[in-house]
C-alpha cells in the first residue's frame, strides 16, 4: 500500500485555487473516535458496525498535521485517484476546523496489492493538531490515535521541514511507543517498531530549490534525510534525541512534495536575504 500512495502522488502538483466537488452521492464521512462531554474518547456506533462488517486485509491511510492546512482536501484526492468519489470530508475557507475527532469514509475502497492480494483501504480524517479551540494534551491525543491506528500515516505540513514540527512528530512517536508498549506489557517497544506505519511527510506548497550545499540537485527523499541528521554539538542532545525518534518508529519513510504551480516561479525567483 505504501507504494501505491506514493504513485498517486508521483507527479502531482496542486493547483491554485483547486476546489472540492459536492458530496458523494454514494457514501458519506462518519465519525470514528470522538472526545465525550466527560472528555474521555469513545467509537461511534456507525463506525463499530462498518469495521466489523469489513473482512479481509485492510489498510488505513491517515492524514494528520496542523489546522486549517488542507488535510481533507488530500484525503479527497487520495479517494479519487484510489477509484472512490472527490470531495467526501468536509473542507472550507474559514479559521474553524471542519473536523473533529477522527473520521472514517463509510465505504472503504477495494484494493489490490502488489502481491495480488485484495484488501480494503480506509481513509482516516483527524482534527487538526494546534487548532485555537485544543488543549496541548488533547492535540498531542488525536495525532497519537492516528498514528496508532495507520498502516501508512501522512504527516501534512505548509513549507520545508522546521524544527518545531520535527519536535512535535517526535514526541507523538515516543508517547505512540510508550502507549503500544503498555497496551502489551510482555513486548519491548523496540519489538512493537516492525509494526510502525509507513511514513509520509507530504510539503504543501512547497517552493524551496532542492539542493545540497554544494548546489547539486537532491530529492524530496534527500532533502528529508539530511533534515534528520544529527547534528554535531552536546547542545544539539535533545534536537537530536527528536531526530532519533523519528527515524527509529518511521523507518520506512517518504517525502513528497506539491507545489503551487501558478505561484511557485514567482516565488523562486524572489531575493533571498
Amino acid at each position: 500500500m505504501f507504494s501505491s500512495v506514493k504513485a498517486w502522488f508521483a507527479g502531482s502538483e496542486q493547483e491554485e485555487g483547486d476546489v472540492e466537488a459536492p458530496f458523494a452521492e454514494e457514501g458519506t464521512s462518519i465519525p470514528f473516535i470522538q472526545c465525550n462531554a466527560d472528555g474521555k474518547f469513545e467509537i461511534g456506533q456507525e463506525a463499530q458496525n462498518l469495521l466489523r462488517s469489513i473482512d479481509g486485509p485492510l489498510g488505513v491511510v491517515a492524514v494528520c498535521g496542523r489546522a486549517r492546512q488542507g488535510k481533507s482536501y488530500i484525503l479527497n484526492r487520495l479517494s479519487k485517484e484510489a477509484g472512490g468519489t472527490h470531495g467526501g470530508f468536509k473542507v472550507g475557507s474559514t479559521h474553524e476546523p471542519c473536523t473533529k475527532g477522527l473520521w472514517i469514509w463509510s465505504k472503504p475502497l477495494l484494493q489490490i496489492a502488489a502481491d495480488g492480494t485484495p484488501y480494503h483501504l480506509l481513509l482516516l480524517d483527524t482534527e487538526g493538531v494546534d487548532a485555537y479551540d485544543q488543549t496541548a494534551q488533547y492535540s498531542t491525543q488525536i495525532f497519537a490515535l492516528a498514528m496508532l491506528l495507520s498502516s501508512t500515516f501522512i504527516y501534512n505540513q505548509m513549507g520545508g521541514v522546521d524544527e518545531a514540527a520535527i519536535e512535535r512528530l517526535a514526541l507523538v512517536t515516543e508517547i505512540s511507543r510508550t502507549i503500544r508498549s503498555k497496551s502489551s506489557p510482555g513486548k519491548s517497544s523496540d519489538a512493537w517498531d516492525e509494526f510502525s506505519p509507513n511514513f509520509i511527510w507530504l510539503l504543501r506548497d512547497f517552493f524551496l530549490d532542492l539542493s545540497d550545499k554544494t548546489g547539486q540537485s537532491i530529492t524530496p527523499e534527500e532533502y528529508l534525510e539530511e533534515t534528520l541528521k544529527e547534528i554535531p554539538g552536546n547542545y544539539n542532545s535533545d534536537k537530536n534525541q527528536s531526530r532519533a525518534s523519528i527515524k527509529t518508529l518511521f523507518p520506512k519513510r517518504q517525502c513528497i512534495t506539491l507545489v503551487v504551480t501558478r505561484a511557485a516561479s514567482s516565488l523562486r525567483a524572489r531575493p533571498t536575504c
